[in-house]
């Protein structure tokens, strides 16, 4: 990618962030992050690390929840955590083509859809988890995932989206239009990312493991800033690096637990 490509899509980056709507975004996603990495009881972590002593047969309740109260908040958690950043330019754009009276409004329509959809997302992965009796944590679901992200790295479906991720339709200003146009901008965003960060979201809807986060996270970022990293080595590099300290980490415990 050429210097001419990369100075416009780094302008309108930084335009999107330097919004009022950007900064409160990133400050809740700032939040989401800290709440992640503090331990709380009933985390993917902590079942996996009990899970994991000699005598220990996962019972009946290590079952994949999705409709527990731990599971839709650390679900909640990490789609704020990892998605909104990535929805700033999108709302951002909403934003700044929307009247003044209409731009809050219409910026948390936008923003409201990525966010339902993404929960939708989870709640589906979270069930197919359940009805196949996986457990919270299970090391096995998240590296096949994982592993599948990795395949489609060099898939030609995602070179086409990369190079439209920051295309939107036109905006309209207010009104109902105005919200039926905001609704459809965070569709498009997620069905972009979906195709992107699908397969290592759906890895995580067992576990919220903050290295696999920081890895995915960053792989996006730079996917963002480089609509065609397809070619570069490095979003693979992340993704894979999130992928091996789950199984290193999964051999570590076996073997401390037979130790």
């Amino acid at each position: 990618m050429s210097l001419l490509q990369v100075a416009p899509l780094a302008d309108r980056l930084s335009e999107a962030v330097r919004t009022k709507a950007a900064r409160l975004i990133l400050g809740g996603a700032a939040t989401a992050w800290l709440a992640l990495s503090i331990p709380w009881p009933g985390r993917g972590a902590d079942v996996q690390t009990h899970a994991h002593h000699a005598h220990a047969v996962a019972p009946v309740a290590d079952v994949v929840d999705p409709w527990s109260v731990t599971w839709m908040t650390s679900w909640l958690l990490m789609v704020i955590a990892m998605m909104w950043p990535l929805a700033v330019p999108t709302v951002g754009a909403v934003s700044r083509s929307s009247f003044r009276g209409w731009r809050a409004r219409l910026a948390v329509v936008c923003l409201a859809t990525v966010t339902a959809l993404w929960l939708a997302v989870g709640l589906a992965g979270a069930l197919l988890a359940g009805s196949l009796r996986v457990t919270t944590g299970s090391v096995w679901w998240q590296l096949a995932f994982v592993g599948l992200a990795l395949a489609a790295f060099r898939s030609a479906r995602r070179t086409r989206v990369l190079e439209a991720c920051l295309r939107l339709p036109p905006l309209a200003p207010g009104g109902r239009r105005g919200l039926v146009t905001a609704a459809n901008a965070g569709l498009l965003t997620w069905r972009r990312c979906v195709v992107l960060c699908g397969p290592v979201m759906l890895a995580m809807t067992v576990g919220h493991s903050v290295v696999l986060m920081v890895c995915a996270s960053l792989a996006a970022w730079w996917e963002s800033w480089h609509p065609r990293a397809w070619r570069d080595r490095v979003p693979v590099m992340l993704v894979a690096a999130g992928g091996l300290w789950l199984l290193g980490s999964a051999l570590f415990a076996q073997g401390v637990s037979h130790g």
